[in-house]
């Protein structure tokens, strides 16, 4: 359909496709790699897709898990369609939303995609001053300054394997946070984490910074600005 934006995203744009569905990126994203999946075919809702278009969506949705894994590091994903005016769709062109989630994201994230609405039951701890969900790796004083505060910190102490898992979920959020701000602080915390990481590798910080220096003797730092265009082979 001509005047339809979804059905005109071609080529370039797509981040990827199938012979019966594609996927781009959300001109107005959630999160970081917000991505939509939608059918060639022009139909306005999910209840009027084929069978064989569904399951051409659901095998790429499952791609671009795969891309935005890689290049984003989510700690979860919000997979979601909005059917009808009343439910929110403003594009009526039938499309799967496929948003990542981060740490910190937002204040309270219990309940997902429940809290597009106040529940007709209450869901436990839906509202956002019962209290603050984090589910994330702190600084080892952090609870010791939230009940100076006067508050509860409820904390565990992960094993071995949520330990290696939350760490790099941690450098990814103080990545971004320093991505979003550029203040010299989210640097120190963005080491802090490292040093955290080379530790639980057995690593200790005079041995990764002799990696770091021999390293930058053989490729060199980047100091000179240079971007890296393409290469092309010699005539």
């Amino acid at each position: 359909m001509a005047h339809c934006i979804f059905c005109t995203k071609t080529g370039e744009s797509l981040l990827c496709e199938n012979s019966l569905a594609k996927a781009f990126y959300d001109n107005f994203p959630v999160n970081e790699g917000h991505t939509l999946v939608v059918p060639k075919r022009h139909v306005a809702s999910y209840f009027e897709a084929s069978a064989e278009e569904l399951a051409a969506m659901n095998e790429l949705i499952f791609t671009v898990k795969e891309l935005l894994d890689e290049k984003y590091q989510p700690a979860g994903y919000n997979v979601g369609v909005n059917v009808g005016e009343a439910a929110g769709q403003s594009v009526f062109h039938f499309h799967v939303h496929v948003m990542p989630r981060f740490v910190g994201d937002v204040k309270n994230p219990r309940g997902g995609v429940r809290k597009i609405k106040k529940s007709v039951v209450p869901y436990p701890l839906e509202e956002e001053n019962s209290e603050q969900v984090y589910n994330k790796l702190v600084r080892d004083k952090i609870p010791t300054i939230i009940e100076k505060s006067g508050k509860v910190p409820v904390c565990h102490v992960a094993d071995e394997e949520e330990y290696a898992r939350v760490l790099k979920e941690k450098l990814w959020e103080e990545v971004r946070e320093f991505s979003g701000s550029g203040e010299a602080e989210e640097l120190a915390d963005i080491l802090e984490v490292i040093k955290g990481l080379a530790a639980n590798q057995g690593r200790d910080w005079e041995e990764i910074t002799s990696m770091a220096e021999a390293k930058a003797n053989e490729r060199g730092r980047f100091r000179e600005r240079f971007v890296l265009e393409r290469v092309k082979d010699l005539e």
